[in-house]
């Protein structure tokens, strides 16, 4: 996570990987608006987005980058090995949980700690075939990961960056 008062020298590559970072997470809410309705179609595309978004995330801290990245590449092997599908969308949902946490502490949005209970009654919800109510938490995370997006393509991009000599290889 970034300090806002810090201006690193910024690359192309820094530029890249915020765009695709605040892109990633901008996909993922438009793809929670559609999910309960076409799971088929959106769970892989929310897979990708994970990973999109987990692998181009700034965090300083090398735990916890490998905890998000960790989550993104397991629903991937996961979708690709054709095992249960619902299992990979859930370690997608929990990487956008985790970049929620971390958005949250960029923002001190509180809104934005509801996002792991909203991702996880949608999973639970999905999973145990109780359609109506999955529909609620999806647009309900839809919208907390739109605030999210939104929040994040207001800052300069340089915020997402931050002290480039703190970050943990």
């Amino acid at each position: 996570m970034a300090d806002p008062h810090i201006k690193s020298d910024i690359d192309r590559l820094d530029w890249l990987t915020v765009i695709l970072y605040r892109g990633a997470l901008t996909f993922s809410a438009a793809v929670m608006s559609v999910i309960a309705w076409e799971a088929d179609f959106a769970t892989p595309a929310l897979v990708i987005a994970a990973l999109i978004a987990a692998n181009t995330v700034h965090i300083y801290d090398k735990r916890f980058r490998l905890l998000i990245a960790g989550s993104s590449l397991f629903a991937a092997i996961l979708m690709i090995a054709g095992l249960w599908n619902p299992l990979a969308l859930g370690a997608a949902l929990f990487t956008f949980s985790a970049l929620a946490i971390k958005e949250y502490f960029c923002f001190k949005l509180k809104l934005l700690m509801l996002t792991p209970l909203t991702l996880a009654g949608f999973w639970f919800c999905l999973v145990f075939g109780q359609a109506q109510i999955s529909i609620a938490f999806s647009m309900s995370g839809a919208i907390l990961l739109a605030v999210a997006a939104f929040s994040k393509w207001r800052m300069p991009i340089h915020y997402d960056i931050g002290d480039k000599s703190r970050y943990e290889i």
